[in-house]
């Protein structure tokens, strides 16, 4: 497989910074996942690592090197994530109302197509190369309650952009409801796509400058510049802001596919069996390295 990927995230204006991001490859299979930890909860920044460490754990144990399924993989891994936050939730004795919550959006690409499921408002965008003839962009739908407005022609997209509802969402991993997740259909990928996964600071300063800017630039160069646009756009207030790309480039015969190759993806465990030891142990890892903290609620 031929690709370039390029990350960042910044903290903006707020005391610490609740994204999270990483990324995986095989021989055969690239996996990339962003997570954005929920102000007014505490620990949003603990649900978002535990989301990084699960997917990219599974990914680990179930790419050798491709997985069989990847609808399955992301519906399933997704549901691990809520459960183990949830387990993670009840373990420190934190009530329901404030417990952790985090909203999630994971993307794999293999057999030159990609395949991606999230749930609440962090976004990806697959971004169709002008020079295949085959300009256009598709993007997930928010799980929010902004979007649902606009949905129903109460609000146009115009007013979505400055609601003060703008930041609810109706789906996220942890808590006490079940969550929505999405899960897209198979999209085949052409020479020069684009696929970017970001956090809501990043996308909702932005608006379309996100998907007419990122191409104009190697993704190395686009991928911060877009980020300091977005964080000068939102002034000093700026929510925490997180952006990664991929550019997919056809494959050239006879080449060498990028195997082994790995970002910032946290734990190295590579137990996936979805057993309650290995929840148990997965929340204790989470809770030595975060421990909790009852005041530290964000806004």
């Amino acid at each position: 497989m031929n690709y370039t990927i390029a990350q960042d995230s910044r903290i903006g204006g707020r005391d610490i910074n609740q994204d999270r991001v990483a990324w995986l490859a095989t021989d055969d299979a690239v996996l990339m996942v962003v997570a954005d930890g929920m102000g007014g909860h505490l620990q949003g920044e603990v649900a978002a690592q535990i989301a990084i460490d699960t997917v990219t754990e599974r990914f680990r144990g179930e790419a050798k090197p491709r997985l069989i399924d990847p609808a399955r993989f992301l519906a399933a891994t997704l549901n691990q994530v809520h459960q183990t936050i949830v387990r993670y939730a009840t373990d420190c004795c934190i009530p329901a109302h404030a417990a952790p919550r985090t909203t999630c959006i994971v993307c794999v690409v293999q057999d030159g197509q990609a395949c991606w499921a999230h749930a609440g408002d962090s976004r990806l965008y697959l971004i169709h190369s002008r020079a295949q003839g085959r300009a256009g962009v598709v993007h997930t739908r928010d799980h929010s309650v902004v979007q649902r407005m606009v949905d129903e022609g109460s609000i146009s997209h115009a007013d979505a952009a400055s609601h003060p509802l703008r930041n609810r969402v109706f789906s996220c991993l942890g808590g006490d409801m079940v969550p929505y997740i999405e899960v897209s259909a198979a999209m085949s990928l052409h020479d020069g796509d684009l696929i970017a996964l970001c956090t809501d600071g990043a996308w909702w300063p932005l608006g379309e400058s996100l998907v007419a800017e990122l191409g104009r630039a190697p993704l190395c160069t686009s991928v911060p510049n877009l980020l300091d646009a977005a964080e000068h756009v939102a002034g000093p207030d700026a929510d925490n802001l997180t952006l990664i790309a991929l550019r997919w480039d056809a494959p050239v015969p006879d080449s060498q596919a990028l195997g082994g190759r790995h970002g910032d993806a946290g734990s190295t465990n590579t137990e996936t069996t979805i057993s309650d030891e290995d929840m148990d142990r997965a929340v204790a890892e989470i809770r030595r390295r975060v421990p909790y903290n009852p005041d530290g609620a964000s806004s």
